[in-house]
């Protein structure tokens, strides 16, 4: 990677304290990915946030937001180079921008033996209350005349908003059946928003603008990015209640979202039900994250922990950051063509990027996919935007038949079909509410329109599309109205009487790969009456995975099937003396054997931290012997769906402790607990003293 030194800082640098964690884990130095299972683990408590708070604004330090892992600061370069010793430099690395170009683009780097923009504070007096200092890097948006509130009319055919967007993703449907997203409460953490615009006036949707950290002018929009991406949510969700956060600051008379971790943690302060971001950076070179996409990592992990399901673009030929996170719906493109010999013809868009992360091992993006233009610009969806804008300027000078004053662009990129897909989900939430995060991407992904022509974007290695999930668009096309019956039928399994679901096993648990539909009828009516077969697709993935097994293994296995089967159900006899009695025993085949997963060993290490705390004779808790390990270890199996009579077993024996000198607290967060046969919600920082 080729970096370029400059003499010149900005007048002022934005960046994240990250506080020591009351764990003693530590968020820069973990050799673990921060993902919504183990977030928990990084928190700092309330008085080390606020200690910390207070003596960065006592040598000069702005403290413009205090989350649960790290503090966002701001200060001219001196405040940084005086208080904690940095020695500062700006330098200039290649980076990729929203239209899919290569840049050259600044950051700020300390001179030290620390990671690339990471602050080393290990030998200043900061080291008892800092993990370190995080120096922001800039993200990018994957792309007063009074406007008119339609579109210019074009030679060029592009999709309208709302009324072809809405047509194309199956949501009119919904729209007649009275779910358009009333009630449910999005946040776009974007440029900004022109609320003003007569095409929202007109239909009536409601918007508000809030300010991110460090931006300022809430009735301004310089990029236009954010109020283009606020018309595709209205698109499928036109009653659905938006908030877009404002990340961009102004610096040296230039906007840029240089700000994004507190931009998005302030979104999480809004108690949404989703979050959509269309930016990020491309992490093709890179095998670990930064310092600052760490703790940005956390924060996406905090959201997702607290029952909010995020969505991220997943780029445009970027390898996109944070859409790769894996608590993230990663949202790629497809595109229909809208005229010419081809018309009607459904494929990949060679706009949107595809591809395999090198620092989540297994993770494919993307996940599911929204509508989006192809090469070379992506003109595709006419949108509005201020007038005057960035966007408004630009498009025009591309040729998409607007004025470059006139507040209309024709864009699209996973910019749009990430708002898209926030619109789907805000139909499904509305329909049924409180669905946890990992039960909508499941949901997404098995009422897909499966694609199988096309190919992604080749700045991301050019996926081919093909029968089942494939790389190019992930489980293919959203399609709301099968999404919305699939989340009544997962309702229904899981309680006929309840209107809430319950908290869900975490995605890891969940069957992925090439899962066959239970119902191959294209017919929406027929589809509908077949709910999702869960075992059955997680039988089918056991023999996907079997087969991935390389052959020499496979004849080992054959061999010794007998005997490993005559050793478990001797086991089983002994360990579990009731269930034998019932003439029950185990039956195994080859397909049972699958390749071990990251997954799979972290459970088996929480199972036996539990261990620790169970008398193996009688099976009771011990509870003079719980300690907070243990109890992070029952709240992670809790949350995989694993071991979850024990889990619960020790957690209540924790509960028990109240009044006793112990210094740990259980965290359930509000999750649903099966105490004496019913259900009761423990609030989060139940004390055990």
């Amino acid at each position: 990677m080729t970096n370029q030194f400059s003499s010149e800082l900005p007048p002022k640098i934005y960046a994240e304290a990250v506080v020591r964690s009351a764990s003693g884990e530590s968020l820069l130095r973990s050799s673990q990915p921060v993902t919504s299972e183990n977030v928990t683990l990084f928190h700092a408590s309330s008085d080390q946030r606020q200690l910390a708070a207070d003596r960065l604004r006592a040598v000069g330090f702005e403290v413009l937001d205090i989350g649960k892992t790290s503090i966002n600061i701001a200060a001219p370069p001196e405040v940084y180079e005086r208080s904690l010793g940095a020695n500062l430099e700006q330098v200039e690395r290649p980076v990729m921008k929203g239209f899919g170009q290569p840049y050259m683009s600044s950051f700020i780097n300390s001179v030290d033996q620390t990671p690339f923009g990471e602050i080393d504070i290990s030998d200043t007096r900061w080291n008892n209350i800092l993990d370190g200092v995080a120096i922001n890097e800039p993200a990018y948006y994957l792309q007063k005349i009074i406007p008119n509130a339609a579109p210019p009319q074009t030679n060029t055919r592009y999709l309208q908003v709302p009324h072809d967007l809405a047509e194309e993703l199956s949501a009119k449907l919904a729209h007649e059946q009275g779910i358009t997203g009333k009630e449910v409460k999005v946040v776009v953490v974007d440029s900004g928003c022109y609320a003003e615009h007569p095409f929202f006036k007109q239909h009536k949707y409601r918007l508000d603008v809030v300010l991110g950290p460090g931006s300022t002018h809430p009735d301004q929009d310089v990029n236009g990015h954010g109020t283009g991406i606020a018309a595709n949510v209205f698109a499928i969700a036109p009653d659905v209640d938006l908030t877009v956060v404002k990340a961009d600051v102004a610096l040296e008379n230039k906007h840029r979202n240089i700000n994004s971790t507190a931009a998005f943690r302030k979104a999480i302060s809004l108690h949404p039900d989703i979050i959509s971001c269309s930016w990020g950076s491309d992490l093709r070179s890179f095998s670990q994250l930064s310092s600052s996409h760490k703790v940005l990592a956390a924060a996406i992990a905090e959201a997702v922990r607290q029952g909010i399901v995020v969505i991220f673009a997943a780029g445009n030929g970027h390898w996109g950051f944070p859409s790769q996170h894996p608590d993230v719906i990663a949202v790629g493109g497809v595109y229909k063509h809208l005229e010419g010999s081809f018309k009607g013809r459904i494929e990949a868009s060679n706009y949107a990027s595809s591809f395999i992360s090198t620092i989540y091992p297994g993770r494919r993006v993307p996940d599911v996919c929204g509508l989006v233009g192809r090469l070379p610009n992506a003109a595709y969806i006419m949108l509005p935007v201020p007038p005057g804008s960035e966007t408004d300027h630009a498009r025009s000078v591309m040729g998409d038949e607007t004025e470059p004053i006139d507040g209309w662009a024709a864009f699209s990129g996973t910019s749009s079909a990430a708002p898209q897909l926030a619109g789907v989900c805000a139909l499904m939430e509305q329909f049924v509410p409180k669905l946890a995060p990992a039960t909508i991407k499941h949901i997404l992904e098995e009422t897909a329109s499966d694609i199988i022509e096309g190919n992604s974007n080749p700045g991301t290695g050019g996926g081919q599309a093909r029968d089942g999930p494939d790389l190019a668009t992930g489980y293919g096309l959203a399609v709301a109205s099968k999404a919305i019956q699939a989340a009544k039928n997962a309702l229904d399994r899981q309680n006929p009487n309840s209107t809430t679901i319950f908290y869900q096993p975490s995605l890891s648990t969940m069957p992925t790969g090439n899962i066959p539909p239970d119902d191959t009828s294209t017919d929406d009516t027929d589809s509908q009456k077949n709910p999702i077969n869960y075992l059955s697709q997680v039988k089918y993935q056991r023999r996907l995975n079997t087969m991935s097994l390389d052959e020499s293994t496979l004849r080992k296995l054959r061999k010794e099937i007998d005997e490993i089967q005559i050793e478990l159900n001797s086991h089983f006899k002994e360990r579990f003396k009731e269930l034998s009695n019932e003439n029950i025993e185990l039956v195994i085949d080859e397909s049972n054997f699958v390749e071990s997963t990251s997954e799979s060993e972290a459970i088996s290490s929480l199972r036996t931290t539990l261990r620790e705390v169970v008398d193996q004779d009688t099976n009771e808790v011990k509870e003079n012997s719980i300690t907070k390990k243990h109890i992070s270890a029952a709240e992670s199996l809790l949350r995989r769906g694993k071991c979850q009579e024990r889990a619960k077993n020790v957690l209540v024996k924790a509960m028990a402790l109240k009044g006793k000198t112990v210094k740990y607290k259980v965290n359930l967060e509000d999750r649903p607990v099966e105490v004496s046969g019913r259900r009761d919600f423990k609030t989060c920082g139940n004390s055990i003293g």
